[in-house]
Protein backbone atom coordinates (compact mmCIF):
# COMPACT_ATOMS: atom_id res chain seq x y z
CA UNK A 1 0.00 0.00 0.00
CA UNK A 2 1.35 3.44 -0.89
CA UNK A 3 2.00 6.11 1.73
CA UNK A 4 -0.83 8.20 0.23
CA UNK A 5 -3.26 5.28 0.51
CA UNK A 6 -2.22 4.73 4.14
CA UNK A 7 -2.87 8.37 4.97
CA UNK A 8 -6.27 8.33 3.25
CA UNK A 9 -7.23 5.08 4.98
CA UNK A 10 -6.21 6.52 8.35
CA UNK A 11 -8.21 9.69 7.74
CA UNK A 12 -11.28 7.70 6.69
CA UNK A 13 -11.47 6.24 10.21
CA UNK A 14 -11.64 9.63 11.90
CA UNK A 15 -15.14 10.33 13.25
CA UNK A 16 -17.16 12.88 11.29
CA UNK A 17 -17.72 14.87 14.46
CA UNK A 18 -13.93 15.22 14.82
CA UNK A 19 -13.34 16.10 11.17
CA UNK A 20 -15.97 18.84 11.39
CA UNK A 21 -14.74 20.27 14.71
CA UNK A 22 -14.13 24.01 14.68
CA UNK A 23 -10.54 25.13 14.26
CA UNK A 24 -11.15 28.46 15.96
CA UNK A 25 -12.11 27.84 19.56
CA UNK A 26 -12.22 29.70 22.86
CA UNK A 27 -11.42 28.26 26.27
CA UNK A 28 -13.54 27.96 29.42
CA UNK A 29 -11.81 26.80 32.61
CA UNK A 30 -13.60 25.93 35.84
CA UNK A 31 -13.61 23.73 38.92
CA UNK A 32 -16.69 21.94 40.26
CA UNK A 33 -15.27 19.56 42.83
CA UNK A 34 -14.04 16.20 41.51
CA UNK A 35 -13.22 16.78 37.84
CA UNK A 36 -14.69 13.55 36.42
CA UNK A 37 -18.34 14.68 36.54
CA UNK A 38 -17.91 18.13 34.94
CA UNK A 39 -15.73 16.54 32.26
CA UNK A 40 -18.77 14.42 31.39
CA UNK A 41 -21.32 17.21 31.68
CA UNK A 42 -19.47 19.62 29.42
CA UNK A 43 -18.38 16.76 27.16
CA UNK A 44 -21.94 16.19 25.90
CA UNK A 45 -22.72 19.90 25.57
CA UNK A 46 -23.35 21.01 22.01
CA UNK A 47 -20.63 23.39 20.85
CA UNK A 48 -17.94 21.89 23.09
CA UNK A 49 -15.06 20.70 20.92
CA UNK A 50 -12.82 19.02 23.50
CA UNK A 51 -12.34 18.67 27.24
CA UNK A 52 -9.42 17.84 29.50
CA UNK A 53 -8.97 17.60 33.25
CA UNK A 54 -6.10 18.87 35.31
CA UNK A 55 -4.95 21.13 38.08
CA UNK A 56 -4.96 24.91 38.43
CA UNK A 57 -5.28 27.76 40.91
CA UNK A 58 -2.25 27.04 43.07
CA UNK A 59 1.43 27.84 43.36
CA UNK A 60 2.94 24.34 43.48
CA UNK A 61 5.05 23.55 40.43
CA UNK A 62 4.14 20.48 38.39
CA UNK A 63 1.38 19.14 40.65
CA UNK A 64 0.29 15.53 40.46
CA UNK A 65 -2.83 13.83 41.80
CA UNK A 66 -0.90 12.60 44.84
CA UNK A 67 0.98 15.87 45.28
CA UNK A 68 -1.52 18.61 44.46
CA UNK A 69 -0.22 21.19 46.86
CA UNK A 70 -2.65 24.14 46.77
CA UNK A 71 -4.12 23.39 43.35
CA UNK A 72 -7.76 22.57 42.51
CA UNK A 73 -9.13 19.75 40.36
CA UNK A 74 -10.11 21.60 37.19
CA UNK A 75 -11.77 20.97 33.84
CA UNK A 76 -10.81 22.91 30.73
CA UNK A 77 -13.13 23.19 27.75
CA UNK A 78 -12.42 24.31 24.20
CA UNK A 79 -15.66 25.47 22.60
CA UNK A 80 -16.94 26.86 19.33
CA UNK A 81 -18.23 30.40 20.07
CA UNK A 82 -20.41 30.21 16.96
CA UNK A 83 -22.41 27.39 18.56
CA UNK A 84 -22.29 28.10 22.30
CA UNK A 85 -21.36 31.30 24.12
CA UNK A 86 -19.28 31.92 27.21
CA UNK A 87 -22.46 33.15 28.89
CA UNK A 88 -24.20 29.83 28.23
CA UNK A 89 -21.27 27.85 29.61
CA UNK A 90 -21.19 30.17 32.61
CA UNK A 91 -24.86 29.42 33.24
CA UNK A 92 -24.13 25.68 33.17
CA UNK A 93 -21.29 26.26 35.62
CA UNK A 94 -23.37 28.19 38.16
CA UNK A 95 -26.29 25.75 38.02
CA UNK A 96 -24.00 22.75 38.47
CA UNK A 97 -23.08 23.45 42.09
CA UNK A 98 -24.20 25.17 45.28
CA UNK A 99 -22.23 28.45 45.23
CA UNK A 100 -22.62 29.04 48.97
CA UNK A 101 -21.11 25.67 49.90
CA UNK A 102 -17.95 25.79 52.00
CA UNK A 103 -15.60 23.06 50.74
CA UNK A 104 -13.80 20.78 53.15
CA UNK A 105 -10.68 20.50 51.01
CA UNK A 106 -9.15 22.94 48.53
CA UNK A 107 -8.67 20.15 46.00
CA UNK A 108 -12.46 20.10 45.57
CA UNK A 109 -13.09 23.86 45.61
CA UNK A 110 -15.39 25.50 43.07
CA UNK A 111 -13.85 28.20 40.90
CA UNK A 112 -14.11 30.04 37.62
CA UNK A 113 -10.80 30.90 35.97
CA UNK A 114 -11.15 33.89 33.67
CA UNK A 115 -8.98 34.21 30.55
CA UNK A 116 -9.77 37.82 29.66
CA UNK A 117 -11.55 40.96 30.89
CA UNK A 118 -14.85 39.96 29.29
CA UNK A 119 -14.89 36.62 31.11
CA UNK A 120 -13.90 38.28 34.39
CA UNK A 121 -16.65 40.90 34.10
CA UNK A 122 -19.37 38.32 33.45
CA UNK A 123 -18.09 35.98 36.14
CA UNK A 124 -18.12 38.69 38.81
CA UNK A 125 -21.48 40.11 37.71
CA UNK A 126 -23.19 36.73 37.79
CA UNK A 127 -21.56 35.87 41.12
CA UNK A 128 -22.91 39.08 42.67
CA UNK A 129 -26.38 38.45 41.20
CA UNK A 130 -26.43 34.96 42.70
CA UNK A 131 -25.23 36.23 46.08
CA UNK A 132 -28.03 38.81 46.11
CA UNK A 133 -30.59 36.23 45.01
CA UNK A 134 -29.77 33.62 47.66
CA UNK A 135 -28.91 36.12 50.39
CA UNK A 136 -25.66 34.38 51.16
CA UNK A 137 -22.00 34.86 50.43
CA UNK A 138 -20.85 33.00 47.32
CA UNK A 139 -17.88 30.81 48.19
CA UNK A 140 -17.04 30.05 44.56
CA UNK A 141 -13.72 31.66 43.68
CA UNK A 142 -13.14 33.91 40.67
CA UNK A 143 -9.50 33.46 39.71
CA UNK A 144 -7.25 35.00 37.07
CA UNK A 145 -6.12 32.09 34.90
CA UNK A 146 -2.36 31.59 34.88
CA UNK A 147 -1.53 27.96 34.18
CA UNK A 148 -3.24 24.62 33.68
CA UNK A 149 -1.43 21.37 34.44
CA UNK A 150 -2.80 18.37 32.57
CA UNK A 151 -3.79 15.53 34.91
CA UNK A 152 -2.45 12.03 34.50
CA UNK A 153 -3.81 10.15 31.50
CA UNK A 154 -5.75 7.67 33.64
CA UNK A 155 -7.97 10.60 34.71
CA UNK A 156 -8.70 11.70 31.15
CA UNK A 157 -12.05 10.48 29.76
CA UNK A 158 -12.21 8.44 32.96
CA UNK A 159 -15.58 6.75 32.37
CA UNK A 160 -14.78 5.90 28.76
CA UNK A 161 -11.53 4.24 29.81
CA UNK A 162 -13.55 1.79 31.88
CA UNK A 163 -14.89 0.13 28.71
CA UNK A 164 -12.16 -1.76 26.89
CA UNK A 165 -14.31 -2.51 23.84
CA UNK A 166 -14.92 1.18 23.24
CA UNK A 167 -11.32 2.12 23.97
CA UNK A 168 -10.11 -0.51 21.46
CA UNK A 169 -12.08 1.24 18.74
CA UNK A 170 -10.73 4.65 19.69
CA UNK A 171 -7.17 3.29 19.82
CA UNK A 172 -7.67 1.92 16.31
CA UNK A 173 -8.53 5.46 15.18
CA UNK A 174 -6.09 7.29 17.44
CA UNK A 175 -3.08 5.21 18.58
CA UNK A 176 -1.97 8.00 20.94
CA UNK A 177 -3.99 8.70 24.09
CA UNK A 178 -3.38 12.42 23.63
CA UNK A 179 -5.37 12.25 20.37
CA UNK A 180 -8.24 10.46 22.11
CA UNK A 181 -8.12 13.20 24.73
CA UNK A 182 -8.60 15.82 22.00
CA UNK A 183 -11.43 13.95 20.25
CA UNK A 184 -14.92 15.46 20.31
CA UNK A 185 -16.30 11.96 19.81
CA UNK A 186 -14.48 10.66 22.89
CA UNK A 187 -15.70 13.63 24.93
CA UNK A 188 -19.31 12.91 23.91
CA UNK A 189 -19.14 9.18 24.64
CA UNK A 190 -17.41 9.74 27.97
CA UNK A 191 -20.20 12.12 28.89
CA UNK A 192 -22.96 9.71 27.93
CA UNK A 193 -21.35 6.92 29.93
CA UNK A 194 -20.94 9.29 32.87
CA UNK A 195 -24.67 9.95 33.07
CA UNK A 196 -25.21 13.09 31.00
CA UNK A 197 -27.16 13.64 27.80
CA UNK A 198 -30.21 11.60 26.79
CA UNK A 199 -31.22 8.97 24.26
CA UNK A 200 -32.54 11.50 21.77
CA UNK A 201 -29.32 13.48 21.80
CA UNK A 202 -27.26 10.30 21.61
CA UNK A 203 -29.22 8.98 18.61
CA UNK A 204 -28.59 12.27 16.85
CA UNK A 205 -24.86 12.13 17.66
CA UNK A 206 -24.15 8.46 17.04
CA UNK A 207 -23.74 8.45 13.23
CA UNK A 208 -20.95 11.01 13.59
CA UNK A 209 -19.11 9.31 16.47
CA UNK A 210 -17.15 6.90 14.28
CA UNK A 211 -18.01 3.79 16.30
CA UNK A 212 -19.12 0.39 14.99
CA UNK A 213 -22.86 -0.19 14.71
CA UNK A 214 -22.96 -2.71 17.56
CA UNK A 215 -21.85 0.02 19.97
CA UNK A 216 -25.10 1.95 19.46
CA UNK A 217 -27.31 -0.42 21.45
CA UNK A 218 -24.51 -1.04 23.92
CA UNK A 219 -24.29 2.68 24.71
CA UNK A 220 -28.06 3.08 24.72
CA UNK A 221 -28.30 0.46 27.44
CA UNK A 222 -25.77 2.37 29.53
CA UNK A 223 -27.64 5.65 29.07
CA UNK A 224 -30.96 4.01 30.02
CA UNK A 225 -29.42 2.44 33.12
CA UNK A 226 -28.05 5.83 34.14
CA UNK A 227 -31.59 7.21 34.06
CA UNK A 228 -32.97 4.63 36.53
Amino acid sequence: MSQTSTILDSKSKIPTIDLSAANKVETFTCALGCFWAPDCKFGVTKGVVRTRVGYAGGTTDNPTYHNLGDHIETVQIDYDPNVISFEELLSIFWTSHKPSRVVWKRQYATALFFHNEHQEKLARETRDEISSSIGERVQTEIIDFTKFYLAEMYHQKYHLQGYEGLMAEYRDIYPEMTDILNSTSAARVNGYIGGYGDISQFENDFPALGLSEDKENFLKSIIKNNRR
